[in-house]
């Protein structure tokens, strides 16, 4: 059996060889077809790689996030929830005490306010942010403190301000004037302690407070937003338990207001949007291979018209209906990965050629991906084919009285 179909296989070879130009033509619908996928599906990997980089740089592996759930789905609608839970500063301090393998924890809101500076009764734009502790990753201390280290549990009015918004308080470029300076806010006068920059010049005008000075209207009205960093990405699991297992305790039943995230998360609901996307970019492309398909069967169909009388005489020495079908399933299978090859090289060329078009109009890292599972779904589809396209040839052609096929020469 095995060496009768590599006997098949054999012969295609032959066969494709002597009219390799005509093959080539008449499998130009599936070398087209297979071109776009493999273009198509190595822009959407490399699309999907960039994704990930971008999460991966933007937040860390190890960082697990708690949020407040403020809608629910009612007959396939988001609606806002009537009433849910939040974390305020004091349950806050009781779950960082209580989480064991953190490295390092925050909690903060935000607000869009207009604050009312009491040197001049002047009024300037600006993003509130309520922290839990003092900010960090992006924030560099340029003047005066940050925040003392009871200003927190004491729920001190101090605030620390980014450069942006001590420019527009200072009204200068001189910022060492503007530590000291108080505003109003939330009911509230804040003495400004520090000015910080952030790691981003288009940053708004920010100014980071103590979340302990939010009453609990407050909190509801901006639902704070916890973030925990284990200190080794193999305790996030833990920690997320740890976590979930807090919330049941501290809210009971309303722990499902809450939803802990980490890492994965982002990363799996990234992988399964681009999962739809590739399967019907897939679908759309995969009607050509389908036309590319039919231009195989039509070679096939030549073929065993051109090829009767070899049909009768091998059927005349012995050769059963079985080995016929064999041998043209072969030359089926065979022409359609040939065409896939050459579709192949093609895709990727115009893949890596079309990178350079979109760095020009889009400045970002972007570079195409061609991976193993696109390898693999091209050599399926290059099987696929020539079994389905070339079934109805095959039958055809082990159909076929020898001694028809051999007066019809």
């Amino acid at each position: 059996m095995l060496r009768n179909t590599l006997q098949s296989f054999g012969l295609a070879f032959q066969n494709i060889r002597a009219n390799l130009f005509h093959t080539f033509f008449s499998v130009l619908g599936i070398v087209i077809g297979v071109a776009a996928l493999v273009a198509t599906f190595s822009l959407i990997d490399g699309l999907e790689k960039f994704a990930r980089e971008q999460i991966s740089n933007n937040t860390s592996f190890n960082a697990i996030v708690v949020e407040t759930q403020t809608d629910k789905v009612i007959n396939n609608l988001s609606v806002r929830k009537d009433s849910f839970q939040v974390i305020d500063y004091d349950r806050y301090t009781r779950l960082r005490a209580n989480t064991i393998g953190v490295k390092r924890a925050n909690m903060d809101n935000s607000f869009n306010r207009e604050i009312r500076l009491t040197e001049n009764d002047s009024t300037i734009g600006a993003m509130i942010k309520g922290v839990a502790e003092t900010p960090w990753g992006d924030t560099i201390l340029t003047n005066g403190k940050l925040f003392s280290p009871t200003a927190f549990t004491g729920r001190e009015p101090e605030t620390v301000v980014n450069t942006q918004l001590a420019k527009l308080i200072a009204g200068s470029d001189d910022l060492s004037r503007v530590p000291g300076k108080t505003f109003a806010v939330f009911g509230h006068t804040l003495r400004i302690v520090g000015v910080a920059k952030g790691k981003r010049d288009n940053a708004p005008p920010t100014a980071y407070i103590p979340i302990s000075l939010f009453t609990m209207d407050d909190l509801h009205r901006g639902p704070p937003r916890l973030l925990m960093e284990a200190a080794q990405t193999e305790d996030v699991p833990k920690i997320k338990e740890q976590i979930n297992a807090w919330l049941k305790s501290e809210f009971g039943e309303n722990h499902v207001d809450f939803q802990v995230m980490s890492q994965d998360f982002w990363v799996g609901e990234t992988a399964k949007g681009f999962l739809i996307f590739r399967i019907i970019m897939g679908l759309i492309i995969g009607i050509s291979v389908v036309v590319g398909g039919v231009g195989v069967m039509n070679v096939l169909l030549i073929s065993v018209n051109e090829r009767t009388a070899e049909i009768g005489l091998r059927k005349a020495v012995g050769a059963k209906k079985a080995d016929i079908r064999r041998l043209f399933l072969a030359e089926s299978i065979t022409v359609s990965a040939f065409g896939s090859m050459i579709g192949l090289v093609f895709g990727a060329g115009f893949a890596m050629a079309a990178i350079p078009v979109i760095r020009l109009f889009a400045d970002v890292p972007f570079s195409a991906v061609l991976t193993w599972n696109t390898f693999f779904i091209i050599c399926t589809v290059a099987v696929l084919i020539g079994i389905l396209f070339g079934t109805y040839p095959a039958v055809k052609a082990a159909r076929l009285d020898p001694v028809e096929a051999l007066r019809r020469e």
